[in-house]
């Protein structure tokens, strides 16, 4: 998780322009200003009243994302709905085709740039937009630790490239570029690591979206994730007490299980 400062990142005229900043707080829920921080798009966003030069449109359902390149005006792009999918020139047919179709969550391959230089770039489309998504694996901030667990150099590679990854306590994730969140996973929460100046700072991530059919999305409670709430809670310093530890993952289970119990899973 990159350290951003939200004010100086995300370009606020623009967006009480689009009628997202109401001159005090911004007018988008926190998953979606995270995604926008790390480069990836937000939900259908529905966005009125907009105007330009050369048109007026009441109502447009839309998803955000923002270039966050050093050399960039931290401009905010519109990715609306297409009537049909709009085609990636890097895309066989039959690619573009297993894409949509959802035979294949991603695809892999080498494209050569008008530098002369071959990368390989990770291709996803995007159902709810009909538009394909591409991203260099290079670029993905990989966990240090999920869980609680070390990922070794195949896993931490297999994540960036969008292969289903496996931990120890059985937990399947994902990265999904697609995904406001940036990954799916077979439990509802996980707890992510990150190492920097050398330094481990955890996450709590909640909500996610199942990486197959829901009816196997599982509670997070693996012993994995425990422990790393645990530790995640003894790090941050805010609760020094073993015992407190203990009492917020027992409330923080208390209500997940209620939220199920009401046919929450999301």
């Amino acid at each position: 998780m990159k350290n951003i400062i939200i004010g100086e990142a995300l370009p606020v005229a623009e967006l009480s322009r689009l009628g997202l900043y109401d001159g005090a707080r911004y007018l988008l829920d926190d998953t979606d200003i995270a995604a926008l921080l790390s480069g990836r798009r937000t939900s259908l966003v529905n966005l009125q009243n907009l105007v330009s030069e050369t048109f007026v449109i009441d109502s447009l359902d839309a998803k955000l994302s923002l270039n966050l390149d050093e050399d960039s005006l931290h401009e905010i792009k519109l990715h609306p709905i297409y009537n049909e999918p709009k085609l990636s020139p890097d895309l066989l047919d039959v690619e573009a085709d297993a894409l949509i179709a959802g035979e294949v969550k991603n695809l892999a391959k080498p494209i050569n740039f008008s530098d002369g230089t071959n990368r390989t770039i990770v291709f996803e489309y995007d159902s709810e937009t009909r538009e394909f998504i591409s991203y260099d694996p290079k670029g993905v901030e990989v966990p240090f630790q999920i869980n609680g667990e070390k990922l070794d150099a195949k896993k931490s590679k297999d994540f960036a490239l969008g292969r289903i990854v496996q931990l120890i306590d059985g937990t399947m994730i994902q990265h999904r570029a697609s995904e406001p969140k940036g990954i799916v996973a077979s439990r509802t929460a996980l707890i992510l690591t990150f190492l920097k100046d050398g330094k481990t700072e955890g996450f709590l991530l909640k909500d996610l979206a199942p990486i197959m059919d829901s009816s196997i999305h599982q509670t997070p409670f693996s012993p994995g994730f425990e422990s790393a709430f645990l530790e995640m809670k003894k790090n941050d310093g805010a609760i020094s007490d073993e015992i407190l530890q203990q009492r917020e993952l027992d409330e923080f289970k208390s209500e997940y299980s209620q939220g199920y119990s009401h046919g929450v899973s999301r």
